[in-house]
């Protein structure tokens, strides 16, 4: 067994990354192409074309059009626009969030809604580093964290029904936690900030506060500690900072 689970690794990461590559045979230059000229741009052979090909339409990431030629849907254009979203709402911010981890010693991270689902865009390390459980670009735990709750706060009313149902579908082991965490989004969504303990990380506090685009919730910032370097009047501090650094990047947002 030691032996064979690298080996599948090996095989499921390589798959991966041909799928990737007939996504990124399109460009703007070449919007529509069939199988054959997929195969020729990617030096798969044919038949693994065809099948990447039927994956991908599978996912609604493919449409075929006119004589056999295929094109990307708007699902993958929305990830485009996503990635621009987190990489501008990044930019910004980097300079607060450095000047953060700085007055408070402890990581703070970047989050924000992609396709429906909270997720971590950007992390930056305290110089005494935190072991968190997710990682940039890793969706975040749902029902959990000061983060989730701050973005799920921000969706409207039948977008965060949605996503609860999902998770509740997904996880039933989590639906007696459905109500406890509405009450607390509602909380979040008339604060505008979160807290949570130990609800990701065993032994971590973490305080989130929304980044806004003047109208809208476009992200949120949250810093990560230790329980045990906390007291009530660090943990006042820590929510006060996080809060300051989230409205000042909200302006820089706005311009």
């Amino acid at each position: 067994m030691a032996m064979t689970e690298p080996k599948r690794a090996r095989t499921g990461a390589d798959s991966a990354r041909r799928v990737l590559d007939v996504l990124f045979a399109f460009s703007e230059d070449q919007p529509v192409l069939s199988v054959k000229e997929i195969a020729e741009v990617t030096s798969l052979p044919l038949p693994s074309a065809h099948r990447y090909v039927a994956l991908l339409r599978e996912e609604g990431l493919m449409v075929e059009g006119e004589r056999g030629r295929y094109h990307l849907t708007p699902r993958v254009t929305s990830l485009g626009r996503a990635a621009r979203a987190a990489n501008t709402v990044i930019d910004v911010a980097e300079p607060h969030l450095r000047r953060l981890v700085d007055a408070i010693g402890e990581t703070v991270l970047l989050a924000r809604i992609v396709q429906g689902v909270p997720v971590c865009i950007h992390r930056v390390e305290a110089p005494r580093r935190l072991r968190l459980s997710f990682e940039p670009g890793q969706s975040l735990p749902p029902l959990r964290g000061a983060s989730v709750k701050v973005l799920v706060a921000s969706m409207g009313n039948a977008e965060r029904a949605a996503y609860l149902d999902r998770v509740v579908a997904d996880r039933p082991d989590l639906a007696g936690s459905r109500a406890e965490f509405e009450n607390e989004i509602a909380l979040a969504a008339d604060r505008g900030w979160a807290t949570s303990t130990q609800e990701i990380d065993e032994g971590v506090w973490a305080v989130a506060a929304a980044i806004t685009d003047g109208d809208h919730i476009v992200a949120s910032l949250s810093a990560a500690c230790p329980s045990f370097r906390l007291d009530a009047e660090r943990k006042t501090n820590i929510l006060d900072q996080v809060r300051h650094t989230a409205d000042a990047i909200s302006r820089a947002v706005t311009g």
